[in-house]
């Protein structure tokens, strides 16, 4: 198999060094990178972290090609490796495994399916995903911070400007939750979207009369419904998605451990899909972000 291109959807030739802005590679590089050997395009791979400290580019493709992620992935999930955390700055799901809890991991074709207690993730990761990072190319492998992000028209989540009922969930990762329904938060966000996934209660009640109101004016009377409740959480992107089944986490209480979520509408105020510092090339959305623990 042909290794990984660098290309992260850039083409902008640098005009001091001959550099592209986007892989680092010269144009002669980019033109004949499908001709060559691997083991030539090996060799220009090893060129480019110096490269890139020179250009002083922050956004990098791994050279991994789609079994490699996919590899990555379940890797990380069997080993607990660190935090999954899929959604926008102040809407975000994290899927990671308390101390000493087993994750049980499926692969089926290219979905990959992972429970742990409090909560339930799947990706599918296919020739459309790429592996890219902003941490500085010394950074250890094991240290670095990936992005996992998806070609632009592979599609996007539905966007909701207005909280909006979904009907039953029939994306639900056990069927036995995909007669519940499941209501669109309303981010207006083309990156993530944000949802609650009801049984008949208190909780579906007030999504239902807030349907068709914009998040921020239904907030203060859905939010204490909400939390009282705490059903589960399922936030989505290109990539897959986070279901969180534990209690939300109450203002100024202990933090959660395992699978957890946050909407803050501070946060998501800001507009930005990413942490400052990772701002992702337009032919990208991004899917998910693995932290390593530690």
């Amino acid at each position: 198999m042909t290794l990984a291109s660098p290309c992260v959807g850039i083409f902008k030739l640098d005009d001091t060094t001959g550099w592209c802005v986007g892989c680092a590679r010269t144009g002669d590089e980019i033109a004949d990178w499908r001709a060559e050997t691997d083991g030539w395009r090996a060799a220009v791979w090893d060129a480019l972290p110096a490269r890139f400290e020179q250009l002083g580019v922050s956004c990098r493709r791994l050279p991994w090609d789609t079994s490699d992620i996919h590899r990555f992935v379940v890797r990380s999930l069997r080993e607990a490796a660190g935090t999954w955390v899929v959604g926008v700055v102040g809407a975000v799901a994290e899927f990671t495994a308390r101390s000493g809890e087993p994750t049980e991991v499926e692969v089926n074709g290219s979905s990959v399916v992972a429970v742990t207690a409090g909560g339930k993730l799947r990706f599918v990761i296919d020739d459309d995903v790429r592996a890219l990072t902003f941490d500085p190319p010394e950074t250890d492998l094991a240290r670095q911070r990936i992005v996992l992000s998806v070609k632009r028209e592979r599609g996007r989540s539905p966007v909701a400007d207005a909280i909006a009922d979904l009907g039953v969930d029939r994306q639900a990762i056990d069927s036995r939750d995909q007669t519940l329904r499941l209501f669109d938060l309303g981010l207006g966000r083309k990156e993530a979207r944000f949802c609650v996934r009801c049984t008949p209660g208190s909780a579906e009640t007030a999504l239902i009369g807030a349907s068709g109101q914009a998040l921020s004016a239904e907030l203060p009377r859905i939010g204490p419904v909400l939390l009282q409740e705490s059903p589960p959480r399922v936030v989505e992107s290109a990539l897959g998605r986070i279901e969180v089944l534990g209690p939300i986490q109450r203002p100024g209480g202990p933090p959660v451990s395992g699978p957890d979520t946050h909407l803050l509408p501070d946060h998501l105020a800001t507009g930005r899909a990413l942490p400052v510092g990772m701002e992702l090339p337009r032919a990208y959305l991004p899917g998910a972000v693995f932290y390593p623990a530690g």
